[in-house]
């Protein structure tokens, strides 16, 4: 007799295994397009750590700063360089084959990138340099901190007599020589010789007359003693930021907010210079231009110029400070109409003396004015204020200046060259000087090894950066990503 068995349970069984695969086979995908975004996210971030750890390495060595050059030593800089960095890193960390000692690897997401695109990007010269301003202040806050408050106060005390006296000096001296030319000449006209009608020549030894040509042949001959050379470099001025259009970046510049009220950030600012570029009294043997403080201040092509015009700043605040001495003090203004009257009682004109006297005050200004550059530029410290103590030229050695220049009294206390400098920095708009800036980046790195091309408007600080992703298993995938130096 046969026996028959009931199917039904395999029926049941074979119908809820299709639904089963189903849904394993869904989750599944549904494990994969998560994957894929998670993947995504991670790689797409591990990648710009990695793009972004190309900071240029001369940049941060010499001036502790932290930008891509979008160059990369090889032609002039371009964002699709870095966008193909940025690419090339997302598919080597896409790549399963590259991981060592694994055998026969199955990729869940097979993704890839096709393409990554910088939907913003920001340099490091943007806005005026804003972006270059932050890293600096946060390097000198890291580094500096409270120190700079004894900067202040040195900086203030010259701001404060600068403040005193806002003169021409060679205009009012011009117009003094001119009084008195003019009342020199009308009085001629009294010495004439009866017999032939002629002008009696009379003349005088004004020691103004002296200074004056000594001052026409240039100060900073007269300021720098016979030992000192002076660095004859010259660049280019085209060939730098400042003096090119720069490119620009495209997006939303957003910078940590400081805490620095205005002035401790100019004078941190200031203070960066000072400590990352030379000048006179410290020179970088490394350095295109050696006097790099000295071009922050007046940008101009040669070491020359911008020294001579330093000097010049220099005597200009020193002529007010000793000017308000000459002029308050009883003994020197005594010593000087003496000499005033002495000389127009030789002229027979005691009507031109106080002329006179005005031309010889100048002269004597310009002449201790002269000394107290020269006592900086040897390395000396100069006190602010001018004193009867203090005072290094006496009246008659306008009569042989050039030989007594070297002759002066020094003090442990008071201002130096550097403090000098801090204070014109001061007065220099900020934009101005991160754009000169810029250029002796550029002059300095550019002679290193590989780095002809650096150009700061090139160098990156921030990206907005979005990639276009696909996968062997048919999905493809776009992710969006910021990321900026801290």
């Amino acid at each position: 007799m046969k026996k028959y068995e009931s199917g039904y349970i395999t029926c049941y069984l074979a119908l809820t295994l299709g639904v089963m695969l189903s849904l394993i086979f869904t989750l599944f995908e549904a494990i994969r397009v998560q994957t894929i975004r998670t993947e995504a996210e991670g790689v797409m971030d591990v990648s710009l750590f990695s793009a972004f750890g190309e900071f240029h390495r001369e940049l941060l060595n010499q001036y502790d700063l932290f930008f891509i050059d979008s160059s990369y030593g090889e032609g002039k800089p371009e964002i699709r360089k870095s966008e193909e960095h940025l690419q090339y890193y997302m598919n080597e960390n896409f790549d399963r084959q590259r991981v060592e000692g694994v055998v026969g690897i199955r990729d869940l997401t097979g993704l890839h990138s096709d393409n990554v695109e910088f939907l913003e990007y920001i340099y490091a010269t943007d806005a005026g340099g804003i972006i270059l301003k932050s890293q600096i202040l946060d390097y000198m806050q890291l580094n500096k901190g409270i120190k700079i408050l004894d900067k202040i106060k040195t900086t203030n005390k010259i701001i404060e007599v600068q403040k005193q006296q806002e003169r021409d000096f060679d205009g009012e001296w011009d117009a003094a020589e001119e009084r008195l030319q003019s009342l020199v000449e009308e009085k001629k006209k009294d010495f004439i010789d009866p017999e032939t009608g002629e002008e009696i020549p009379i003349e005088f030894d004004n020691p103004a007359n002296h200074i004056k040509a000594i001052k026409a042949q240039g100060t900073l001959g007269l300021v720098l003693g016979k030992e000192n050379k002076i660095s004859s470099m010259i660049i280019t001025p085209e060939y730098y930021y400042s003096h090119r259009t720069p490119r620009k970046g495209q997006g939303e510049i957003t910078i940590k907010e400081s805490s620095l009220d205005q002035v401790t950030g100019k004078l941190l600012l200031n203070e960066y210079f000072m400590e990352k570029c030379s000048n006179y009294q410290t020179p970088m043997e490394k350095a295109v231009l050696k006097y790099q403080i000295e071009y922050l201040l007046h940008g101009k092509k040669s070491d020359l110029e911008n020294l001579e015009a330093t000097v010049e700043d220099i005597l200009w605040i020193r002529q007010g400070i000793n000017f308000i001495h000459l002029l308050s003090d009883g003994t020197k203004q005594s010593e000087a109409d003496t000499l005033a009257w002495l000389l127009s009682a030789v002229f027979l004109s005691p009507e031109i003396k106080d002329a006179l006297k005005l031309t010889i005050l100048f002269a004597w200004n310009y002449a201790e004015s002269v000394k107290d550059v020269r006592i900086l530029m040897d390395g000396n410290k100069l006190p602010l204020q001018k004193t009867s103590e203090n005072w290094n030229t006496p009246l008659l050695q306008l009569f042989a200046f050039t030989s007594f220049l070297g002759e002066y009294k020094t003090s442990e206390e008071g201002l130096d060259y550097q403090n000098y400098l801090q204070f014109f920095l001061s007065l220099k708009k900020e934009e101005e000087l991160l754009n000169k800036f810029a250029d002796i980046c550029e002059m300095d790195i550019r002679v290193t090894d590989g780095n002809q091309y650096f150009q700061m408007d090139g160098c990156i600080y921030s990206v907005a950066a979005k990639a276009n992703l696909s996968s062997n298993y048919g999905y493809g995938y776009e992710i969006t990503r910021k990321y900026r130096f801290e």
